[in-house]
């Protein structure tokens, strides 16, 4: 292995290619978004049966977390959390 393959290993492991997860800890958009695809998508979350375990998933767009933060931005304060406009509905733009 060449020592940018290395590199690039690094930065992608690190989360620096879009600077919210490092190794120093996670922002708390990254850590919304991680939180709310775990408590959807894995079934060994504490929270799964409310979520995930009834339905409710993140879309397919929001899975990538680049994405999800193009879309709704960084979160304004830790007074602020992530909900739905209808609470029977998936995470997705427009809920």
């Amino acid at each position: 292995m060449c020592g940018r393959d290395l590199e690039e290993r690094s930065v992608n492991r690190g989360g620096l290619i879009h600077g919210h997860a490092r190794d120093s800890g996670a922002t708390d958009t990254y850590s919304t978004w991680e939180n709310m695809v775990s408590r959807c998508h894995n079934p060994n979350n504490p929270y799964f049966q409310k979520y995930g375990g009834r339905g409710i998933e993140v879309c397919d767009r929001w899975r990538t977390f680049e994405n999800f933060l193009a879309d709704m931005g960084d979160r304004p304060s830790r007074l602020y959390s992530i909900d739905r406009v209808d609470y029977d509905s998936g995470y997705e733009p427009g809920n």
